[in-house]
């Protein structure tokens, strides 16, 4: 897991592919910088996910992340989540 403080410390070194687990419409209201929309419905169905790095998820609050990241391991990903999700972020960064 991944505090939202320091989720910035993993997109500007590039280490992480970021994955915003809402629907679009939350996803084109407001996002962290750089990460990429692949609604937690849709995440079964996504075969091109980058192996070589970390992903990192997160949702609303990271109820939705928890369980997307338990999938994801359990098919061989490294994989965190933000805790609090973007609600924490935003309560940082806003």
């Amino acid at each position: 897991m991944i505090a939202a403080n320091e989720l910035d410390r993993y997109v500007e070194d590039g280490e992480a592919f970021i994955i915003d687990l809402r629907m679009p419409e939350e996803y084109r209201r407001c996002h962290i910088k750089g990460a990429v929309n692949i609604p937690y419905g849709r995440l079964g169905q996504c075969r091109e996910l980058p192996r070589g790095r970390t992903l990192v998820l997160y949702c609303e609050r990271g109820a939705v992340s928890m369980v997307a990241a338990k999938e994801l391991a359990a098919r061989g990903y490294r994989v965190k989540t933000v805790i609090g999700g973007i609600h924490a972020y935003r309560e940082i960064f806003d």
